[in-house]
């Protein structure tokens, strides 16, 4: 397990050094001789020494000097120095260089043996040290080169409602990432809503793409601004610039950049889309932020191309702010009950805590941040299905801030009437979604020899193009463009297994005046070509 190396130009020395020893007991595999300086030095640049013990007095070139190269080229190899002159100098010396030890000779091997002993138990501790500090600097280069995942992480968490919004939680996850986060720091959050895509692309093409996106996003939005780029659970593109306390706003120079960003995804991405920025807000508010542009792009169902700027004024929902008091956990517990569906249990829970939580003494503000907290998780919710709150006739009344109840008594039974009309709302909303891409898709069959645009099928069914992209995915598992070709592909195939028209017609049939890229796609699809395929139909039957 160790290594030593005995130096002495004496040959009698180096046997009783070597025999005089117990060097198994210390855990010593190997024992190395050398009587002067140059074959020591040989031995060191072959072998890894753990322990030197090494005469000072030598003809030529001393024990000092072999301490001296040692410290430049061996640094892990501790040295044991002895020597005939109980000299002061000598000491001070060796001790400059590095010695672990000095010991006079005549040597006492009982006393070598105490001192070898404790110098390869500190070289041990010494191996295991250094080990453990290159699996450090392994670790640390892993975990720097994932930061960037990381950091989205630490994002994706925060929107998603799995982590704590709680201003000292947030700092500490914000300075496990390295982000400098201070307690004034302010953020901008941007939604890339996606509205087209020039030509056709699979779903494995589309997420390339918007790979793209979010990295073309990451050089002209934060162009001079700290920041992160990701994609969210729901799987929206987003951007958040930071604004520092002591920094200048950035809010100006944002927008300019979305601009240029808008007309670059033209030009290089070959697809339109709208951004939509959030107001200026602190940590504890970014879920708000995130609630504000996802209702923004869900209601902009005319406007395209555009980059949508904060709206201040009374007329705009003001952003609401996530309770400080009242536990946030009892929140992000409700809110996971809810976007299950569960109303029985979500009305347990709430009357369970209501029951227990002693609302007689409750001040003002107690009040307030329970109202708000059950606004807050309603609405990020909703927003997370790409619903609102004015979709409900029962929730646009109870969420009226004239119908906030006034009461503390009266406060239970307002937070269970709106929870369950969120609950019926989100499995309407399920409901009305199957019947939306049954509708899409009857509307594709119904045009298989048209162009077919995102945008013509969301004004079918009244809904913005980015919202209905992502619905369609989350029902059918496919994009838009897969769902045409789908459709189209179905069709030729059952004109090719039913009729005798000619291929050629068959493909302007359903929406391609190239035979070739018909027959391309068809067998790209299929896995044969639509004469393979008939044929084959015609020898089955």
């Amino acid at each position: 397990m160790y290594r030593v190396l005995i130096v002495d130009d004496q040959a009698f020395a180096l046997l009783g050094l070597q025999q005089g020893v117990d060097w198994n007991g210390l855990g010593v595999t190997e024992v190395f001789l050398a009587d002067h300086v140059e074959q020591a030095v040989e031995c060191l640049g072959q072998h890894a020494v753990d322990l030197l013990i090494c005469d000072i007095e030598m003809p030529g070139r001393s024990g000092l000097d072999l301490l001296a190269w040692v410290e430049r080229h061996s640094p892990n190899t501790l040295t044991i120095m002895l020597t005939c002159h109980a000299d002061f100098e000598y000491a001070q010396r060796a001790i400059h260089h590095g010695a672990y030890h000095y010991l006079l000779k005549p040597v006492d091997y009982a006393q070598l043996k105490k001192v070898a002993g404790d110098a390869i138990a500190e070289a041990g501790r010494q191996k295991e040290q250094h080990k453990f500090e290159v699996l450090m600097r392994d670790y640390r280069r892993k975990w720097e080169q994932q930061l960037p995942l990381l950091v989205e992480r630490f994002w994706q968490d925060i929107l998603g409602h799995r982590a704590s919004l709680l201003p000292d939680s947030l700092q500490r996850s914000a300075q496990t990432y390295g982000l400098d986060f201070k307690p004034g720091d302010r953020y901008i959050l941007v939604l890339l809503g996606l509205e087209q895509w020039k030509e056709n692309l699979s779903a494995r093409d589309e997420a390339i793409m918007e790979y793209a996106l979010r990295n073309l996003a990451g050089e002209l939005i934060l162009r001079g601004l700290e920041g992160v780029v990701l994609q969210d659970h729901a799987g929206l593109n987003l951007a958040i610039a930071y604004e520092k306390r002591e920094g200048p706003p950035v809010g100006h120079v944002l927008e300019r950049n979305c601009r240029q960003f808008l007309s670059e995804c033209e030009r290089l991405l070959q697809c339109s889309l709208s951004v939509y920025i959030s107001p200026t807000v602190l940590l504890p508010e970014i879920v708000s932020a995130y609630a504000y542009v996802t209702e923004r792009e869900q209601r902009n169902i005319s406007r395209s191309r555009q980059v949508f700027t904060p709206v201040y004024p009374a007329s705009d929902k003001p952003l609401e702010h996530m309770p400080a008091v009242v536990p946030l956990s009892l929140f992000a517990e409700w809110a996971t009950i809810l976007e299950l569906g569960e109303l029985e249990e979500l009305d347990r829970r709430v009357k369970q805590w209501f029951g227990s939580s002693g609302t007689d003494t409750w001040t003002k503000e107690s009040h307030r941040q329970v109202i708000h907290g059950i606004l807050f998780i309603i609405h990020t919710v909703l927003a997370k299905k790409g619903l609102a709150m004015h979709e409900s006739a029962e929730l646009k009344i109870l969420t009226d801030k004239e119908n906030y109840p006034k009461h503390s008594l009266v406060l239970q039974s307002w937070a269970r009437e709106c929870l369950g009309a969120a609950v019926r709302l989100l499995k309407t909303s399920n409901n009305a979604s199957s019947a939306v891409v049954a509708r899409i898709r009857q509307y594709i069959r119904s045009r298989l020899s048209q162009e077919i645009t995102r945008e013509e099928l969301a004004s079918h069914v009244y809904l913005n193009p980015a919202y209905l992209s992502r619905l369609f995915k989350k029902e059918t598992g496919l994009s838009l463009s897969d769902a045409i070709i789908q459709e189209r592909i179905q069709e030729a195939k059952r004109m090719l297994e039913e009729t005798e028209y000619k291929i050629t017609d068959i493909a302007e049939h359903v929406g391609y005046t190239s035979l070739g890229s018909f027959s391309n796609l068809f067998k790209r699809v299929v896995g044969v070509t639509p004469q393979q395929y008939r044929a084959k139909i015609k020898v089955n039957s």
